[in-house]
This record gives C-alpha cells, sequence and structure tokens, in this order.
C-alpha cells in the first residue's frame, strides 16, 4: 500500500480539512443530517455531522476556523464599542445592545475556540509521531481503514 493511501485511510493522521471527532480523536466516518426550519417565514438549514463509532458530533478545522476568527473579532470589538458608550452614558440603551451582541458573538466564537484547541493540541501531539507509531495507533483502534 503505498504511503499517499496510508495517510488517507489512517484516522490518526491529522488533516484539517477533514471532519474530527473531539471525543474519539481521529478522523472517523460520520453521518450526516440535515433538516429545514420555517420560522416565520424564513427558511434555515441544520446541518450535523455524528461520528460513527461514538455518535458525538464532529466538525472540520478548516471551515470551523475562519467562523471562530470571524466571531471573536466582531464580538471583541462590539464589546469595546459597547464599554465606551457605557463609560460615556450608563444609561444610554445602544450600548445594552452593543454588549448583547458582544456577548452572543464571543459565547459562540469561545465555544469553536475550545473545540479548536483540542483540535490544535491533538495534530501537534500526532505530528511528533513516526509513521510506524501512528500506524500502531491506528491498528490498536482496530480501524486502519474507515469503517
Amino acid at each position: 500500500m503505498s504511503e499517499d493511501l496510508k495517510n488517507k485511510i489512517n484516522p490518526f493522521i491529522p488533516n484539517p480539512k477533514a471532519f474530527w471527532c473531539y471525543k474519539c480523536k481521529a478522523h472517523h466516518c460520520y453521518n450526516y443530517s440535515s433538516s429545514t426550519h420555517n420560522l416565520g417565514g424564513t427558511r434555515s438549514t441544520t446541518e450535523t455531522y455524528s461520528c460513527t463509532v461514538c455518535k458525538a458530533s464532529m466538525f472540520c478545522p478548516a471551515q470551523t476556523l475562519p467562523w471562530m476568527r470571524g466571531l471573536n473579532w466582531s464580538g471583541f470589538i462590539l464589546l469595546i464599542i459597547g464599554l465606551m458608550r457605557v463609560l460615556r452614558d450608563f444609561e444610554d440603551e445602544i450600548a445594552v445592545a452593543f454588549l448583547g451582541f458582544a456577548i452572543f458573538f464571543l459565547f459562540f466564537g469561545g465555544m469553536m475556540f475550545y473545540y479548536l484547541r483540542k483540535w490544535i493540541s491533538w495534530s501537534s501531539t500526532q505530528k511528533k509521531k513516526s509513521a510506524e507509531e501512528l500506524e500502531e495507533e491506528a491498528m490498536t483502534h482496530g480501524s486502519l481503514f474507515f469503517e
């Protein structure tokens, strides 16, 4: 088997473009589901990726990173604006809106940051391992090949 094929098949080799399970700490296959909701004439679709091994939700680090950055920077900017408005006029109602949106953005950005930190930590640990160690890890977990 070629080395390139092993890298594509071994779920313990970090790949930021592949979905990753934070519980299994591996790139396993996933179940995909989507649902469409109508709220007041607005349609929204929710997509879910769940690990076939442990059923936990999975995410793609390469897709999550730009969203995390955008939410956290937006939240930080809104927080600064809101705090400046509050310091200028304590009863400023618009400041409350700025602070509310800041908390909302920072909450979701913080969740993404939490899970991406897990990915980065796992990824850096895995990159320090030799090819033999990675193959042995996959064999130990019985998942050298995607199930």
